[in-house]
Order: structure tokens, then C-alpha cells, then sequence
């Protein structure tokens, strides 16, 4: 079985630790990403994984061998990297062929998988072109088939679609889940687009300030995110975090924010009778604030709140407004197109909070509050 098992993995760059205590694991047939903001140590990651870079500690396990000191050559990995990594005077055959031909595979066996790979890919009639007659788009999927053309135990993709305008974005993005589904190993996917990651990835795997945030499915990340960072950092717009203070009374709870004194469901109650503090973080989504055309929508309870529209950005489908809650408390609010009464800028208008969505996040640690 290829799977892949990473074991707190570290590795520095003079006193800039920019991979500490990553661990996590790709089963065989999974499409697992690795997201995050740029110099977050992601691709620093993925080069450990790869052999490019060695970790001052960890382990990396793919199979049941340990690769962590082998060359790259000797780890059987498939690559495709954001420059592509193509050579310039060789053919579109002997892009495709080099991998196979450094590795001594039989000559009929090498053109056996070339021209397989190449029909997969659209790229029969490429074969005898130069690298440099072909398109970014073409390009890429020579890159994919020559990673295609390899019988390796892992496939990785080092933010492959970066240099692809977007209207070739979505079948790039085809062509790679189409080798994964043929090769049946674990594909390891590094990205810093949101959008991308949640497109194709069965799990994600946020990394950022070089620590491992959250690994869950896109649903896991957007719903329940782990911390104040994976809140702030996941979606468009991302959760609103807001810091107030609670409110205990008559074994129930709320958080008094500007002026606002939102309840809490009974679901909190249990966790938070042995809080210890009086700062509290409350998360927001977007999509929990309901215009009152819409309450009706909402199977649990509304908190109504008075608003003002300071601003709209319309999107595909959905509007995204800044409102001011109250007093002076500014959140954002995701409305799709059937959900939205079409307020203008300037208008007063009433919401309402879905309290049942409502997260809880602890100001010191800033890891969620969960409900037991």
C-alpha cells in the first residue's frame, strides 16, 4: 500500500524555523493539499518530501520504507513543479521520454507510456514539436504527462496552475484529477488559492507560520475551524471574530459586544460553566447573518439586530456586504442571490444572527471552544 506518513517534521534556515512539528498522512487513491499563505512553509514541505531539502528532524514514511534520507531519485516520486521543469530542446517525446530514459526503462516499454500518456492528455500530434512552439497550457500538460508516464508510489504538484491564465485553470485542474484517478496513489497538492484547494482536494492540510493549523475536508475547515487563525484565514469573506466579554446569568450565557448582548444557545452552557475567564472570542460566519425578509428561512433561533449597509461587493451568485451592527460593530454578511432583498449603501436595514452558528474561540490560546 502507498501511503504516505510524515512525523514531525522540522527544518530551519539559520535561526528562521520555517517547518516545525509538521505531521500528517495521505492514504493510497487520496488527493491531499497543502494550503496556506505564501512563506508559510508549505512548499518548504513538500521539498522535504521530495528530497530537495533535508529535515533537521522527522521522519518521512511512504510505504512501509523510510525515505527520509534517500536522494530524490531513489524515492520513486512523480513531479510537477510550477515552473514545469521542461527542457527547452528537447521534444515533446523526450520531455515525456527523460524520466523513463534516465531510469533505463526498456525503449519499447518507454515509447509504450509515452504515447499512452500523450493520447491521455490531448498530446499525440505534439509529440515531435519543441517545447518552446507550445502554449502555457501545453506545456503543463507535457509536464503532467511526463509525471503521467512514471510508475510512481507518490504524485506531487508544487503549485502547478500558478502560471495558467484562468479560463485554462479548470481543465488543468481536470487533467491532474484525471492522472490521480488513473494512478490510484496518493497525490500531494500544494496551493496558497482557497478555491483551488477546496476544488480538488479530498483533505486539506492548512499550514501557515510554519505550524500545522487544521487538517480536515473543505466542509470540516469552513464549519469548524480550529482556531482564530483557520477562521479568519478560510473562506470569502471569512468568519467574522469578534472579541467581547460574558455574560453569565441564570445558568445561561451570552457575549456583550459594542453594546449588543447576543445569547448563547443552551448547547453551551455544559463547556462554559467551568470558563474561567470573562474575554471571550465569538466567530461570525458570513452566511449566519440573515436580512428579516429571510428569518423565516432559518430552522433555529434569530437574534435581531439593527444594521446599517456600509458597503457591496457583488460576486457570481452572491453579494457581500459590510454592515454595522448596532451601535458601532462592523461584520460582513454573505447573501446569495435568492437570500437578498437588495438593500442599497446608506441603507438601515434589520438582520438577523443565526445564533445555532455562532463558534466560541478562547482569547489566550485562540484554539476553539468546542461543544462536548
Amino acid at each position: 500500500m502507498s501511503e504516505l506518513v510524515v512525523q514531525g517534521l522540522r527544518k530551519s534556515f539559520g535561526n528562521n524555523v520555517v517547518v516545525n512539528d509538521i505531521s500528517f498522512s495521505v492514504q493510497e487513491g487520496e488527493f491531499f493539499v497543502l494550503l496556506g499563505p505564501s512563506g508559510g512553509g508549505k512548499s518548504t514541505t513538500l521539498r522535504l518530501i521530495c528530497g530537495l531539502e533535508q529535515p533537521d528532524s522527522g521522519k518521512i514514511v511512504l510505504g512501509n520504507q523510510d525515505i527520509t534520507n534517500l536522494t530524490p531519485r531513489q524515492r520513486n516520486l512523480g513531479m510537477v513543479f510550477q515552473d514545469y521543469g521542461l527542457y527547452p530542446n528537447m521534444t515533446v517525446f523526450g520531455n515525456i521520454a527523460y524520466g523513463l530514459e534516465t531510469r533505463h526503462v526498456a525503449k519499447n516499454e518507454v515509447d509504450k507510456r509515452v504515447r499512452s500518456a500523450a493520447e491521455m492528455l490531448g498530446l499525440t500530434s505534439h509529440l515531435p514539436r519543441s517545447i518552446n512552439d507550445l502554449s502555457g497550457g501545453e506545456q503543463q500538460r507535457v509536464a503532467l504527462a511526463r509525471c503521467l508516464a512514471k510508475d510512481a508510489e507518490l504524485f506531487l504538484f508544487d503549485e502547478p496552475l500558478s502560471n495558467l491564465d484562468p479560463k485554462l485553470r479548470f481543465q488543468a485542474r481536470r487533467d491532474i484529477l484525471n492522472v490521480h484517478r488513473t494512478k490510484k496513489k496518493p497525490s500531494l497538492y500544494v496551493t496558497h488559492d482557497q478555491s483551488e484547494a477546496f476544488a480538488v482536494g479530498d483533505r486539506i492540510a492548512v499550514i501557515a507560520k510554519g505550524r500545522l493549523q487544521q487538517v480536515g475536508t473543505p466542509d470540516e475547515l469552513i464549519n469548524f475551524p480550529s482556531n482564530v487563525f483557520m477562521a479568519r484565514f478560510i473562506g470569502t469573506p471569512p468568519m467574522n471574530t469578534l472579541t467581547g466579554q460574558l455574560v453569565r446569568g441564570n445558568g445561561a450565557f451570552a457575549v456583550a459586544i459594542n453594546g449588543l448582548t447576543i445569547p448563547l444557545p443552551a448547547k453551551w452552557n455544559a463547556i462554559l460553566q467551568n470558563y474561567q475567564q470573562n474575554e471571550i472570542i465569538l466567530g461570525l460566519p458570513p452566511t449566519a447573518i440573515v436580512q428579516q425578509e429571510f428569518f423565516t428561512t432559518v430552522d433555529h433561533q434569530v437574534y435581531q439586530i439593527p444594521a446599517e449597509v456600509l458597503d457591496i461587493e457583488s460576486q457570481i451568485g452572491e453579494s457581500i456586504l459590510t454592515l454595522k451592527l448596532g451601535n458601532d460593530l462592523t461584520a460582513q454578511a454573505q447573501f446569495s442571490d435568492g437570500e437578498e432583498a437588495h438593500p442599497n449603501v446608506g441603507d438601515r436595514i434589520k438582520v438577523g444572527v443565526n445564533l445555532e452558528a455562532l463558534k466560541l474561540f478562547d482569547p489566550i490560546s485562540e484554539n476553539a471552544i468546542k461543544v462536548e
